[in-house]
Formats: structure tokens, C-alpha cells, sequence
């Protein structure tokens, strides 16, 4: 399982870094749900958005207001300074003046500092939504206002991830 996570992070940010667009034609058990948003919607870039799962399994996701928040195009994208290939992808991206930040990590839990000096000044509402340590197919998600000048502490679970939507 692990190997298979390191293999996907690095097809993940090559791709996305050289072509500019994947998809996963399946779920794999154990894969994580917030995961699998992250990677298809947020990380690849492609001007069609698709998603290979049940329709109504999105459509019951508690995450399912950041899902259909995101956009299928993006003025700025913005890979940041700790992403590590294999091991670490960290993207910022915004359209107009929404930031989304993901986050997908490899075969090792983590706790991580990410400093949101991409956001513009001002206060923005966050929504994030991270994995949940005890329950694999779950997320949690929580609001709070930021700004710029703010970091977040985000806990990775193994093979997990994150995301943050933030909007004026």
C-alpha cells in the first residue's frame, strides 16, 4: 500500500507539474475520501472536471459544498516551497478571489506548518476539510476566518491530505 501511494504522488505532481491532467479510473480500497477530491479536482488541472465514483456518493459527501465549489479553471497556481515529489504535494490555486489550498502526502503521517501568505490582504472564511484519524472513509470539516499573514497546522494521516477553501 505504501509503495503504491509513493508511486501515486509521483504521477500525480509530474503530471501535473509537465501534461497538466490525470484521473483515477477507480477507487482503491482504503483511499481516502478527501483524498480522492483533492487529487481530481483541485491538483489536476483540466478544463473538464469528471470524477469516477457514484454520483450520489459525492452528492452524500459532507464536503459537498467545497466539491461543487471548485472551479474547473484557475487564474494562479502556486506549487509551494515544501511539496517534495514522491513524498509531499502542496498547491495553492485561486480563481477570482478564492483560494484553494491542497495538500497530499505519501506513506508517512505528518504535522506541518503552511504559511498563507498566497492569500491577498484582508480576511478570508476558511472551510477546510482533513481526514479523519479514526475513521478512513471520513473527513471533518471546520470554518474559521484567516489572513495572510496567518499559518495553518495541518495533521496528515498516512496517505491523506487536505483542503482549504478560501473566500472573501
Amino acid at each position: 500500500m505504501q509503495a503504491e501511494i509513493r508511486k501515486c504522488a509521483i504521477i500525480i505532481v509530474t503530471l501535473t507539474l509537465c501534461v497538466g491532467g490525470m484521473r483515477f479510473a477507480r477507487d482503491r480500497q482504503g483511499t481516502r475520501r478527501s483524498q480522492r477530491v483533492r487529487m481530481e479536482q483541485i491538483q489536476v488541472a483540466s478544463p473538464l472536471l469528471t470524477t469516477a465514483a457514484n454520483p450520489q456518493s459525492i452528492l452524500d459527501n459532507p464536503a459537498v459544498d467545497v466539491i461543487k465549489s471548485i472551479p474547473p479553471v484557475w487564474d494562479e497556481t502556486i506549487v509551494l516551497p515544501d511539496s517534495r515529489i514522491g513524498e509531499l504535494a502542496i498547491f495553492a490555486r485561486c480563481t477570482g478571489q478564492t483560494w484553494f489550498l491542497a495538500v497530499m502526502y505519501g506513506p508517512q503521517a505528518r504535522t506541518m506548518q503552511v504559511p498563507l501568505s498566497f492569500l491577498g490582504d484582508g480576511q478570508y472564511k476558511a472551510s477546510v476539510v482533513r481526514d479523519d484519524k479514526e475513521k478512513s472513509d471520513a473527513v471533518i470539516l471546520a470554518s474559521k476566518t484567516v489572513q495572510r499573514a496567518d499559518s495553518l497546522t495541518i495533521e496528515v494521516t498516512n496517505g491523506g491530505g487536505f483542503i482549504g477553501r478560501f473566500a472573501e
